[in-house]
């Protein structure tokens, strides 16, 4: 149990202040945290273009389309002239002559008929082609550039050997 005839021992840092005699001074004490970053180098890696060139096989289709002329008569009269027009795959280019009877009147003496006919040519042909590749590659400590194994997607620094300076500093 405490001695309540006993002071307190004394905190020099607490100190009477002037003025009443129950005023204590309780000094604020401030902490600041200084944030900073420093560049260190952790390895050095060159990325290179390599162009490989090459032949691929490729299918081309050639399409040609022809017109084959058929004459078709008909002989009958009509009432108005008509332009060329699509049938199906044929054009049909009416032609027309006037036949005096008692009175005029306008027969479609025949028609011409352009079928069209389509055919398609495969062959193969060797074309030029061009594939880049990126390869990455790492300085060594003996001085040596070696090409770091990636694949496809994969983040670099997962490929990569800690440098030796970053080593030391461990």
């Amino acid at each position: 149990m405490a001695d309540p005839n006993r002071t307190p021992p004394r905190d020099d840092r607490v100190a009477a202040a002037p003025g009443p005699a129950n005023a204590v001074v309780v000094p604020v004490v401030e902490e600041r945290v200084e944030v900073g970053s420093e560049i260190t180098p952790a390895g050095t890696g060159r990325v290179r273009i390599e162009v490989e060139q090459g032949r691929e096989r490729v299918d081309l289709a050639d399409v040609r389309e022809e017109y084959q002329p058929s004459v078709h008569a008909i002989g009958r009269p009509v009432d108005a002239r008509r332009d060329a027009y699509l049938d199906g795959d044929d054009v049909v280019i009416p032609v027309y002559e006037e036949r005096v009877v008692i009175e005029r009147r306008l027969f479609l003496k025949e028609e011409i008929r352009l079928r069209r006919g389509r055919h398609v040519f495969h062959q193969e042909q060797d074309v030029p082609v061009r594939r880049e590749r990126a390869v990455f590659e790492r300085l060594h400590a003996d001085g040596s550039w070696r090409e770091v194994p990636l694949s496809p997607g994969a983040p670099v620094a997962e490929h990569t050997e800690a440098h030796p300076s970053a080593a030391a500093r461990e």
